[in-house]
């Protein structure tokens, strides 16, 4: 039930999101958030922030779950498609409302090459679909630096978002509306993913 209310707020915000781009109502504060992140700007953080967005990008993530793929074929390990899973609907969602929206990419700012629209961020909603599954898979585990590992990554995710506003291919608003959309869509894929689970166990 609490997944459930989280998923309503969590759209609620995205929809909140969305009408201020619309209405170019956000712009104040995405100008300012910009202003602030690249106010570090230096050539060690730039090429800090390329790697994390790198590790973020499309050729990346299918690569990893290439290998993910091939995990399964090998040990039979299914239920690691659910990251698979969450990888495809992520690149799915995102182009359509891309493409439905139609927002530009910040203007003469970007310190990297990006095509398409802006809104939402698709390395945002990636790293918490892909990543953020890693993270709900590792919840089911018990090891000696679980909690440590579950931290780096949540620190990396936060980074992907952070990192797109510094390289001037997204507006702040980009990211948090990648984060918002993402994190409804991985919660309602655990509670099919457990409600399947539980309805194969019976």
């Amino acid at each position: 039930m609490k997944r459930k209310k989280a998923i309503i707020i969590l759209i609620c915000l995205f929809l909140l999101d969305l009408i201020l781009v619309l209405t170019d109502n956000i712009s104040f504060i995405d100008n300012n958030i910009y202003r602030f992140i690249i106010s570090f700007k230096s050539d060690i953080l730039t090429n800090i922030f390329k790697t994390i967005s790198f590790l973020a990008s499309t050729k990346v993530i299918i690569f990893f779950n290439v290998i993910i793929a091939i995990i399964v074929l090998i040990n039979k390990k299914t239920n690691m498609l659910l990251i698979t899973i969450s990888s495809i609907s992520s690149g799915v969602i995102n182009n359509l409302i891309k493409y439905i929206i139609k927002r530009d990419r910040p203007f003469g700012i970007a310190l990297v090459n990006e095509t398409f629209y802006s809104f939402p961020s698709g390395h945002s909603m990636i790293a918490i679909l892909f990543y953020g599954m890693i993270i709900y898979k590792i919840i089911e585990h018990d090891f000696k630096y679980k909690r440590i590992l579950i931290a780096i990554i949540s620190l990396y995710i936060l980074l992907v978002g952070i990192s797109r506003i510094y390289l001037g291919v997204h507006y702040a608003s980009d990211v948090i509306g990648g984060y918002l959309l993402a994190t409804s869509i991985l919660l309602i894929l655990t509670l099919v993913h457990e409600k399947y689970s539980k309805e194969n166990r019976i």
